[in-house]
């Protein structure tokens, strides 16, 4: 059996229509995880998708592979592939942080630049530990 690993990445978006372009992403995301024994979070800011799946390291190679093709993801910045004992998300095929809960939970958060794999991940953390714990409406 594959390790179970989290992948943590960071694309600007590019999206035609924000709203609907969204609701699709986490319809065909939910389906598609739960096939792939995926779970995780997707953070959005208005400019960039800051993800995190959780999964076999075959499923997240494969999801991966998806999500660098899709055309409403650029720059792609994966930042953080790591070996974990335990999921974060286990109850989440796909989570997502809307623009108003990201500010609720990391107030600083129009000081980060996000541009960087060091922002992206102190704000990754962040929004991850507050959630793990529980801190924000856990539908999804």
């Amino acid at each position: 059996m594959d390790e179970l690993v989290s992948l943590t990445y960071r694309s600007r978006v590019r999206l035609a229509d924000p709203v609907a372009d969204i609701v699709q992403i986490m319809r065909a995301s939910r389906v598609r995880n739960l096939r792939l024994g995926i779970t995780g979070i997707l953070l959005y800011n208005g400019v960039h998708f800051v993800q995190t799946i959780e999964g076999q390291r075959s499923a997240c190679d494969e999801l991966f592979r998806l999500i660098a093709a899709d055309p409403r993801h650029q720059e792609i910045l994966a930042f953080d592939l790591e070996p974990i004992t335990a999921r974060r998300f286990p109850d989440w095929s796909m989570r997502i942080v809307s623009r108003k809960e990201l500010r609720a939970l990391a107030p600083d958060l129009e000081r980060l630049d996000l541009s960087g794999p060091e922002d992206v991940a102190q704000l990754h953390r962040t929004i991850a530990a507050r959630l793990s714990k529980g801190d924000a409406d856990a539908s999804g």
